[in-house]
């Protein structure tokens, strides 16, 4: 026999073995494989199943999560408006309450303010009534007797005319706008009538007089002389707040304060108190 034909004899006879052992190993790997397959798939099932557990709870949290906000919202906005109604109720009455004191305020400054003026306006009428009836008093009156020639006119003493006749010339005069005049009535008529009922409007007029023409120390001093010689005449308060003026004006501003307060406290509802408020206010805004 040839080697070849050896080598396919062999060949022949081997064969059926060979292929019988590849075929115990293929089985056995591919069991194996299957083993392994089923593995993975019930790795893979577990694996899915708990996924979906943790993708539920999750779930679960986000709704848990959204309600608990939703409710905290809904909470806050309560809490919210509850507050906002629960002020509004206990401001209404305090800002109705703050309204209707400044209200009361405003008001009574105004009745104030108008009382003030009317007293002025009153203080002035009572003025004018008292020179009408002065001036009637003089109408009214018999002329004067000639004076005999032991008692010439102007001799010192003697009365040149009765004291409603000069009374009558000096507020003529002083209201004719003649001052020097009237200054020197008025000095005349305190001179021969010092206990005239007039008396103490005659040293005020001296004194008005002397302010108006700038002559402000002389005016303090007519001033003062109606207040020492006349304490209990109507022209008291017109006399303090005269003064004051002219002190003030004279650059004397805290005597100026001093105669004001005294004013007010004396003779606190009267307009010329008001007058002296107004002054003293007008002293605190200027500065020294």
């Amino acid at each position: 026999m040839t080697r070849p034909l050896y080598l396919l004899v062999a060949a022949s006879l081997l064969a059926p073995g060979l292929t019988f052992a590849a075929s115990r190993e293929e089985q056995e790997m591919q069991r194996d494989i299957a083993q392994l397959q089923d593995q993975v798939r019930m790795l893979q099932s577990s694996f899915d199943q708990k996924m979906a557990t943790i993708q539920t709870l999750v779930q679960q949290a986000l709704d848990a999560a959204s309600k608990a906000d939703t409710s905290v919202s809904v909470l806050s906005a309560g809490v919210g408006e509850t507050l906002s109604r629960e002020l509004a109720d206990r401001l209404t009455p305090v800002a109705g309450l703050a309204a209707k004191v400044d209200n009361v305020a405003n008001d009574t400054s105004v009745v104030r303010n108008s009382v003030a003026d009317l007293t002025a306006q009153i203080n002035k009428i009572q003025q004018q009534l008292t020179d009408i009836n002065n001036a009637i008093k003089v109408i009214q009156a018999p002329p004067a007797a000639p004076p005999s020639a032991a008692s010439p006119i102007g001799a010192a003493g003697v009365p040149p005319v009765s004291a409603q006749v000069l009374w009558a010339n000096a507020t003529g005069d002083y209201n004719g706008g003649n001052l020097d005049m009237a200054l020197s009535d008025f000095s005349d008529f305190l001179r021969f009538y010092p206990n005239d009922p007039n008396a103490a409007t005659a040293q005020f007029y001296i004194g008005q007089i002397h302010y108006s023409q700038h002559n402000y120390d002389q005016a303090v001093t007519d001033f003062d002389a109606v207040l020492d010689r006349y304490p209990a005449d109507l022209r008291v308060p017109d006399a303090y707040l005269m003064k004051g003026k002219a002190l003030s004006s004279s650059g004397h501003r805290e005597e100026a304060r001093s105669v004001f307060q005294t004013l007010v406290k004396k003779y606190p509802t009267s307009g010329q108190a008001g007058d002296a408020r107004d002054q003293l206010r007008a002293l605190s805004a200027k500065k020294p």
